[in-house]
């Protein structure tokens, strides 16, 4: 295989800006004021700008030209698209055309396709329901007579299993029926063992209902014989207790004459018993209101007594109170007198002698609150005869 000669997509971008011409220039242009490093004066100013100048020319020339080229290469894609649109649109329809024919057939097969599993499962499924319905045989039966599970069992055993009737499942379903058959058998085997033991219950129970029968027969006439006997007999108790009723109402209104008459002797001895107990409590009151007029009066004869005493005690009392009064007034005079005389004769003595040397000492310390050195010092200061010359003069 030979190799394309066709640029690449950077290549053919490298050619519209004319990279090769121009990198190297670009580079040596980059390089070209690497020695202005700082503006020193107005002059380095326009150096500077100069440079920027060139650079920024040379930028703006690059990126017109790039555009340029990027225009231009729009211009190719839309017409580009244009052109495939109209190519494509010369076998599109065609393409589409085919395409139908081709979906419809592919429908079709698998419309087929379905019809033909539709129509298979509905025959595997119609053999297999009829094989369902062989198993299913069994527990229909359950609590069916002997006779209807053995007309079952002669049913089945007359119908064929057959490759035209089961085809592909004709083994099972041989092999369902012989289970089933099999089955059948000794559910009528059970059955029918079933049917023998409920007929011997059913003639037990027979015999146990006329047994039943015969007893209670028994028991009804045994029943009218005790009813006879308990009738004579509530007869006869019915009889006695008339006549014991009898005897004891004569009894009992007996009784009720000699209670009355007892109550009317009672009734009498209760009247007498009141009247004399009335009379008994009227003399009582009188004695006891005669004792009451005896006892007022004696006890205001004691409490005109105890006035008596009490007033001559009041009086001899407050008398005792006022001399006792008296006499302590006296002595409290006498010891007033005393200690007036005795604080008289210590003034004197005071005035006399004066005060002593700690007393002089503590006065003045607690007059001026010093200490009692303080107070010493001062004292020890003190000229007496100053003190009297100066009262002198001015005396």
């Amino acid at each position: 295989m030979s190799e394309s000669k066709e640029l690449t997509v950077p290549q053919r971008a490298a050619v519209a800006l004319e990279s090769a011409r121009h990198e190297q220039e670009l580079i040596a242009l980059a390089k070209k004021y690497s020695d202005i490093t700082e503006i020193r004066n107005p002059a380095g100013r326009e150096q500077t700008h100069g440079a920027m100048m060139e650079l920024a020319n040379r930028r703006i020339a690059i990126t017109k030209a790039g555009k340029e080229a990027r225009d231009d290469a729009t211009k190719f894609s839309k017409a580009v698209i244009e052109e495939e649109k109209r190519l494509v649109a010369l076998i599109e329809p065609e393409e589409g055309r085919l395409r139908t024919l081709r979906d419809e057939w592919d429908a079709e097969r698998e419309r087929e396709k379905a019809a033909k599993a539709a129509a298979e499962k509905a025959r595997v499924d119609a053999i297999r329901q009829r094989i369902t319905d062989m198993q299913a045989i069994p527990s229909l039966l359950v609590g069916k007579s002997a006779e209807t599970i053995a007309a079952a069992i002669d049913s089945l055993e007359v119908v064929q299993i057959t490759l035209e009737s089961h085809q592909e499942f004709a083994g099972e379903a041989e092999i369902v029926k012989a289970v089933v058959i099999a089955k059948l058998g000794e559910m009528l085997a059970c059955q029918q063992a079933h049917e023998v033991e409920q007929t011997r219950i059913a003639a037990e129970r027979a015999q146990l209902e006329r047994e039943r029968a015969e007893a209670a027969e028994r028991e009804r006439i045994a029943a009218a014989a005790r009813a006879e006997e308990e009738r004579k007999a509530r007869e006869a108790r019915q009889a006695e207790e008339a006549r014991l009723r009898a005897e004891r109402e004569a009894h009992e209104a007996e009784l009720r004459r000699q209670r009355e008459v007892e109550e009317a002797k009672l009734a009498e001895q209760r009247a007498e018993i009141a009247r004399q107990q009335a009379a008994i409590d009227a003399e009582r009151q009188r004695q006891a209101d005669e004792a009451a007029r005896v006892e007022r009066e004696k006890q205001a004869a004691i409490a005109a007594e105890a006035a008596r005493v009490a007033e001559e005690e009041r009086r001899k009392r407050e008398a005792e109170e006022a001399a006792a009064r008296a006499e302590a007034e006296r002595i409290r005079a006498e010891q007033d007198a005393a200690i007036a005389e005795q604080q008289r004769r210590e003034r004197v003595e005071f005035e006399k002698h004066g005060p002593g040397d700690d007393q002089i000492l503590v006065t003045v310390a607690t007059q001026f609150d010093v200490d009692a050195d303080v107070a010493l010092g001062w004292l020890a200061k003190f000229n007496v005869a100053a003190l009297i010359n100066k009262l002198e003069k001015a005396a």
